[in-house]
Parts: structure tokens; sequence; C-alpha cells
């Protein structure tokens, strides 16, 4: 399948999107198996939590310079080659990381993922499931794309957690959890190599300038990267809900553990494709991200202002699960309103990387601050503040969907006084 050609057949299609899920699941191992592992890992690299947070900063900076040229690549060369290529190398260097490598070595490995898993993988990801199917089935393909992801995740997740385990949950069993990812995700980029076609070059050619430029000067790139920039924003601050039942309601930690789990994956793997498929049939993904984001502003809104005691956990628990829909609604839909937008296939990359770089800046400052926030002012107040904000980006997020829907009507409506 090339740029103009998609899949001949509906199984050939979804076998392509499976091996999406695999394929995005698996590239992201290493560089966030500190949020699973993060104590063993810092004793098997002998670092401290500092060092531990630089090796990650390393890897965003990285990121987040690289998303524009990443999206040029994309334009630029096949998906086959940039998709295989990403997760043939990041696997092999999972053999140099389990060796546990100096600080020096860490910084580097960081470094070099921030390269091997966002420039060369993230737009050609975007990309290839945009090329998967029409317009009318954008909704559908990137929802199921990242439940699958939650999916494979999960799955893989809890067997090299099992392995973990059985090796004894040390560093030995760090080891055997990196090898063991890193075969897996050297063999999805040689099954991406095998299966996939490369795509006619066509009109991909143009410079880095070209793409950039005509990027830049496509509005609603910029409306979909605010609306990406308040959607990552939500799911970044969403996970302190979890210590707020724990550390200022009352509830016992595993049970705000149970939550989290229930949060980040079984909403994942129902939220985002359900979501995609309502998009399909309604007519346009940027419908159900206003209504998500409209919900998750309710949302924020009862936990401002429910008294934060035991008897509320209930409600608390139940506004954090819509809240997650809401947030794997979104997270279904950012990428099919290019397709909605009418951005141009030959360069799409550009314009995802263009959006990329404004809409995952959260990803650089939400920790942080709202860890400030939370230690400035302690327990109820923190929070409030992290609450406040949240609703804060759901209301942004209202207006910028709105107004990528105007952009488009008003386009719409240049193209067909044009053609008449």
């Amino acid at each position: 399948w090339g740029r103009d050609r998609m899949p001949d057949s509906p199984k050939g299609k979804w076998l392509l999107l499976t091996l999406l899920c695999f394929a995005g699941a698996m590239v992201y191992t290493f560089p966030f198996l500190r949020y699973s592992y993060y104590d063993t890992m810092k004793e098997a690299l002998g670092v401290t939590h500092t060092q531990m947070g630089l090796m990650q900063a390393v890897n965003g900076v990285a990121a987040t310079f690289g998303y524009i040229p990443g999206g040029w690549l994309a334009d630029r060369y096949s998906p086959r080659k940039l998709l295989a290529t990403s997760l043939i190398v990041t696997g092999l260097s999972g053999f140099y990381f389990s060796t546990f490598p100096s600080y020096v070595g860490g910084l580097f490995l960081y470094g070099f993922w921030g390269v091997s898993t966002l420039i060369i993988f993230w737009a050609p990801f975007i990309k290839a499931t945009r090329n998967l199917g029409p317009d009318a089935e954008q909704g559908r393909l990137f929802g199921f794309l990242e439940g699958g992801r939650g999916v494979f995740g999960f799955l893989i997740g809890m067997f090299t957690l099992f392995v973990f385990k059985e090796m004894g949950e040390g560093p030995t069993g760090l080891m055997w959890v990196i090898n063991i990812s890193a075969v897996v995700t050297v063999a999805a980029g040689l099954t991406v190599w095998l299966i996939f076609e490369d795509p006619p070059q066509g009109t991909a050619s143009e410079s880095l300038f070209q793409n950039f430029s005509g990027a830049l000067k496509t509005p609603q790139v910029w409306v979909i990267g605010l609306i990406i920039f308040c959607g990552y924003g939500l799911f970044a601050s969403q996970s302190y809900i979890t210590p707020y039942m724990t550390g200022v309601m009352g509830a016992v930690v595993t049970y705000g553990v149970l939550m989290g789990i229930l949060r980040t994956y079984g909403i994942q793997a129902i939220g985002a494709p359900v979501s995609g498929i309502v998009a399909d049939k309604i007519g346009g993904p940027s419908i159900v991200i206003g209504f998500a984001f409209a919900i998750a502003a309710l949302c924020m809104s009862i936990l401002l202002v429910v008294p934060p005691e035991l008897q509320n956990l209930a409600i608390v628990s139940n506004v954090m699960i819509v809240l997650a829909l809401c947030v794997f609604a979104l997270r279904g839909n950012f990428y099919a309103t290019f397709s909605e937008s009418k951005i141009p296939m030959h360069t799409m990359g550009t314009a995802v990387g263009v959006a990329c770089f404004v809409g995952y800046l959260p990803e650089g400052f939400t920790y942080p601050m709202i860890g400030y926030w939370l230690d400035t002012y302690p327990g109820l107040p923190g929070y409030q503040i992290t609450f406040g904000y949240m609703l804060a980006l759901s209301l942004v997020g209202i207006l910028a969907t709105l107004f990528l829907r105007r952009i488009n009507r008003q386009s719409e409506s240049e193209e067909y006084s044009r053609v008449g």
C-alpha cells in the first residue's frame, strides 16, 4: 500500500493496524521502563534521583526538537523503512542497556531513544495509520490504534513482570526484562519490513523548508497543536487524582493502585476505539473531541466542589473513570482531525511534526509544575490548584475545537466557491 493506495481488503487493513499497534507499544518500552521499574533501574545503573531525571530530560529535549524534522522524513521516505529502522535499532540498543552502562552511557541511550523512537518513528507511524483508510474511517482507525497500543502494552508488561518476579525482582530480573523486550522489538521491526510496502515517492521530494513553511501557514495545524496541548495536559495531570484519593481522602493505597491500572489500561482499551467508531458515525472526530472536553470540564468542576471525605470516594472514583474515558477519547481522535481538516497527504508528516511540537510541550513542564504546587500548598489546596488548571485546559480545548470546526467550514466554503 502506498500514499495514495490503501490496503486491498478489510482483512489486510486490520492486520496492518494490529501490527502498528504492536509496533507502537514495543518501540517505547525502553524510554518509559523507569515508570514501572524505577527503583530497580536506579540501583542497577548506580545513579541518583537527579541523574534519573536528567536522563529522561535528555530524551524529552531530543524528541521535542525532533518532531518537525521527523515529520519531514515521514514525507520524504517510506513508512516501512522508517518504522522498521526505528524498531530494529531501538531493539538492538536494548542489549547495550541490559549491561547497565555508566551514567554517561545512560545519557547517550536516552538521547539516542529520543531520535530512534520519536524523530524516526512517530510521524511515519501517524501517517501510515491515516493511509489505512478513507476519511470516513479515520476516527475508528486512530481509536483502535490507541486502544490496541494499550492492550499490547498491558499484555507485554504483565509477561515481563512475571519474568522479573521469577528472576528475583532485582537487577538480574530487570536484565531479563530488557533483553526479552529487545528481542521482541527487533522482531517487530523485521515484521514491519516484511509486511509493509514502499509507497511511491510522488511529490514527497519537497525540501524541509517548503514542507515546514507550508505547515506553518496552515492554521488548522496550529489549532490541532493546541487541541493536543490541552488533551495531553489533561492526560498527564489526571494521574494526580490517585494520590488525591489516597493522600487527601484517606483511601487505602491498594485501592488507588487498582483504580490507576483501570484508568491506564482498561479505559484506554475500551474508550479510544469506541470514541473512534462514534466519531465516524456522527460525522467527524472534532465533534467527539468537543464533547470530551466539555464532559472533562464538568468532571473537574465536580472534583472542585465535592468535599474530600472518604464517604465521597465512590463519587470521585466514578468521576475519575469518566474523565479517563474523555482523555482517551481525545487521544483516540487527535490525529483523525488532520484528515477532517483536509491536510494534504504529502505534507502530513511535517504537519504532524509541527502540531506535536506544540501539543507535547506539557510533557516537559506538567510534572514539575504540579509537583511544585503540591509541595508549596500541601494537602487539599495543592490539588484544588491542579484541578483548576485541568478545568482551564478543558475550557481552552472546547474553544480550540470550535475554532477548528469554524476554520474547516470556511475552507470548505472557499473550495466550493473555487470549484463552482
